[in-house]
């Protein structure tokens, strides 16, 4: 299923993944109602529709758009890039905000953890094919990351291994070690790619009341569901998406991580260019980009 809506030329376009619900549908709506033609990636037919007629009737725009992938499934991201190279001569802003929390391991059919899959390898393969129209519109990429990556470490087991899952520790290490290749992958993006006027931040959405808490029976999936009415609203981190995707105070900003709208440092692994280096090198094997 595939919703096509012809965007004026000088409007910006924006690719929001994982549009949804919670965070990306939060910025998908903050977006639509500044004027921009967005892509909304939602993995579920029916709910992606009823989100888009939802945020098409809250901000009187016709340009929001529906595409159907699971980020996780290298096939999927492939055709989805596939028919955006197609469609359009340039994007303006991808945000790539899909992820899962699991609580037990599993394995996508092409046999990588399913967590690494979708938070990072999933994310890794569509923006470096979308690269090409990144650069003809001088794109911003806005990854959704975590401050759960600050218990991240890739450095405890070959990458391989960990990417596949054979050095499951837990879901909530899988999930950390995630977010950390979510910064690890966008300060080596800013570093290969900010020449052709391509920038790339990460930012931590804030702890908010989003679906990804729903799956799960390990206590701390049990514990942060019995939280979830004091936190936060998903606006939130919709808000610190789109101030990165739009702010022109932040034009030329590039290789930043952010605590909801506050720049701050990453943990000192995500700092380390080799194993940036190599996590991007292993994703190109692997992908087979």
């Amino acid at each position: 299923m595939t919703d096509h809506s012809d965007p004026d030329p000088g409007d910006v376009i924006a690719i929001v993944t994982g549009a949804n619900s919670g965070v990306g549908r939060s910025a998908t709506e903050l977006l639509a109602a500044a004027g921009a033609h967005v892509v909304m990636v939602c993995r579920d037919a029916a709910r992606g529709a009823a989100a888009r007629d939802t945020i098409r009737a809250a901000t009187g725009s016709t340009a929001v758009g529906l595409e159907l992938a699971d980020v996780s499934r290298f096939e999927d991201v492939r055709a989805l890039a596939t028919r955006l190279l197609d469609r359009f001569e340039r994007v303006d802003v991808l945000v790539n905000n899909a992820g899962v929390w699991q609580s037990r391991l599993e394995r996508t059919p092409a046999g990588y953890e399913l967590t690494m899959a979708t938070n990072h390898l999933g994310p890794f393969l569509l923006s470096t094919l979308l690269v090409p129209r990144l650069a003809a519109g001088r794109g911003r990429i806005v990854n959704v990351s975590s401050q759960a990556h600050r218990s991240g470490d890739l450095r405890r087991a070959p990458l391989k291994a960990i990417l596949r899952g054979d050095a499951w520790k837990g879901g909530l290490k899988a999930y950390s070690d995630s977010k950390l290749a979510n910064v690890l992958f966008t300060f080596e993006l800013a570093r290969r790619y900010g020449t052709d006027g391509i920038t790339a931040n990460a930012l931590h959405p804030g702890v908010l009341a989003t679906r990804i808490w729903n799956k799960g029976t390990s206590p701390i999936s049990v514990l942060m569901r019995l939280f979830k009415p004091m936190m936060k609203s998903p606006s939130v981190g919709g808000h610190a998406v789109f101030r990165l995707a739009t702010d022109p105070d932040l034009a030329e900003i590039t290789g930043r991580y952010f605590n909801v709208q506050t720049e701050t440092r990453a943990q000192p692994l995500a700092y380390d260019e080799d194993l940036a280096r190599e996590l991007w090198e292993t994703s190109e094997r692997l992908t087979a980009v």
